[in-house]
């Protein structure tokens, strides 16, 4: 497939979970054809890729009318972002109209340093250069609420003064990688997702972070727990440093496109704008729901590691990435996103038993797959090719 002549979107992470639902979301919304930096020995290798990843997408999304527009209105350049070679990749893409930039890492770990800082912030220096040779389009930066750090309270839209707040490196890269799109001359926005799950309506999902991440890690714990001290967790509460009544922003994937397709569609440029959920469940709820379905009894929340065992500590030792999204009470505002999309448009009322349906979808998965958990993203998105894409 060769450059096409009808107007273009440029999209990086389009076979990861965020990149794949607005990759999708520009097919169903708009008449633009969309052109993706993806992995593959050539663009041929490529393209097939991000097709077998977008359709498996809208198959567990019940888009499947987007099937045909994948096809035809979709094509890989092959490329890492991290090693771009500017000039030829941009000839091969030819003209765009705006940029969706989606791939990073999601790693969080010092011993991991390098590589989040040669994906999170490399990575944006890379892709702005090639949005450059690419006759300067808006550049649309997926970034992260949790850019907040430690930060408690109403959270604005609007840049942190510096990393001095951040829980991590994953965080700290996220800040710098802002401020290098808002320095970097080209029109911008900053699009800010919280915790993203699964689709409203199928409760799918195509990676298997955040949420499922902690999920995961509680499903260990008592592996470990049963393995080590038999039923021990059948009579006993775990507890579990948390502040039960914080809001726990989750937010579904098809929320995120939708909104951020509008507001790259007509939203100001030069703005941030959160994409999370106006109607976010407590942290206490989730984590209530996630032990149940685990088969534990529901923890006991404390405040201090001096409340723990040696046993409880291999479960707090196994979520330390979640820990600040259970202490730091933080509410993401939504002036500008309101705006755009309506004052409705990001709520998404998580009772109980909603939260219940995502967690349950994700155990079944795990469950069909024979896993003990589920890897961190999808199986299609990767089978044919030599190193995975960065999560989207």
């Amino acid at each position: 497939m060769t450059a096409s002549t009808t107007t273009q979107h440029f999209v990086t992470g389009a076979t990861g979970f965020v990149g794949g639902a607005i990759a999708l979301e520009l097919l169903a919304r708009t008449d633009v054809d969309v052109v993706c930096l993806v992995r593959g020995e050539d663009d041929r290798a490529a393209t097939e890729r991000l097709h077998e990843a977008l359709v498996h997408a809208a198959e567990v999304y019940d888009m499947e009318d987007l099937v045909p527009s994948v096809r035809e209105r979709t094509r890989a350049v092959a490329g890492d972002m991290t090693d771009v070679d500017v000039a030829a990749t941009a000839e091969r893409i030819g003209t765009v109209e705006a940029v969706w930039h989606v791939a990073a890492s999601l790693k969080y770990e010092d011993r991991h340093a390098d590589e989040i800082q040669l994906m999170n912030v490399t990575g944006v220096h890379n892709v702005l250069a090639l949005a450059k040779a690419l006759g300067e389009p808006v550049f649309n930066q997926v970034s992260t609420a949790y850019v907040a750090g430690r930060r408690t309270g109403t959270q604005t839209e609007s840049f942190p003064e510096d990393t001095a707040w951040a829980n991590n490196v994953y965080e700290a890269t996220k800040t710098v990688g802002e401020q290098a799109v808002r320095d970097s001359g080209l029109p911008w926005r900053i699009l800010r997702p919280s915790i993203v799950i699964g689709h409203s309506v199928t409760r799918a999902a195509t990676s298997f972070t955040g949420m499922y991440g902690f999920v995961s890690s509680v499903l260990r714990f008592k592996r470990s727990v049963e393995a080590e001290l038999g039923n021990l967790l059948s009579h006993r509460r775990v507890p579990i440093i948390s502040d039960p009544g914080i809001e726990c922003d989750l937010v579904p994937v098809d929320f995120v496109a939708r909104n951020a397709v509008r507001i790259g569609i007509s939203g100001e440029l030069g703005r941030i704008y959160h994409l999370n959920n106006s109607a976010s469940p407590e942290v206490g709820h989730v984590i209530e729901e996630v032990f149940d379905l685990a088969g534990l009894r529901r923890p006991q929340f404390v405040n201090s590691q001096g409340m723990l065992t040696a046993v409880d500590k291999k479960l707090d030792d196994g979520i330390q990435f979640y820990a600040s999204y259970m202490i730091n009470g933080k509410h993401f505002d939504q002036t500008n996103t309101a705006g755009v999309c309506g004052a409705g448009a990001s709520a998404f009322p998580m009772e109980r038993d909603v939260i219940r349906d995502f967690v349950q979808w994700y155990l079944d998965r795990i469950r069909q797959d024979g896993r003990g958990s589920a890897p961190k993203r999808a199986d299609f998105a990767y089978k044919k090719a030599r190193t995975p894409q960065p999560v989207g």
